[in-house]
């Protein structure tokens, strides 16, 4: 991910917040941000990406990130709405059921980033 930031920039693509795919290691985050900020970038940041993967891993990434600065958020779709939806698309559930288990797992991500983000 490094060398495609570094690819992108000397290319020209120069984007506020890069969508970074989930990171187990905190030591990564900070060098996606430091890359994401080079040359004077200093007002660039990062998300999260999802990529799908089932809460607990979502949750461990946020976690990682958050602490890191230049990581301001989160961007997790799939593992929000996709189990909520196709329940109810195959009418095990109810929209209002569906829509709560999706705002409330998107309200469980906040909370971890958020508790995760170090002091201002």
């Amino acid at each position: 991910m490094v060398q495609t930031i570094e690819q992108l920039q000397d290319a020209g693509v120069e984007p506020d917040i890069w969508k970074i795919e989930g990171l187990d290691r905190r030591e990564d985050c900070q060098k996606i941000v430091a890359v994401a900020r080079r040359a004077g970038r200093t007002k660039v940041s990062c998300i999260v990406l999802g990529r799908g993967e089932d809460d607990q891993k979502v949750s461990e990434w946020l976690k990682t990130a958050a602490g890191v600065p230049g990581f301001i958020g989160f961007a997790v779709g799939r593992t929000d709405f996709w189990e909520p939806l196709t329940a109810w698309r195959a009418n095990k559930t109810t929209r209002e059921d569906a829509v709560a288990a999706i705002a409330g797992r998107y309200r469980h991500f906040v909370d971890v980033f958020e508790r995760g983000q170090a002091p201002t």
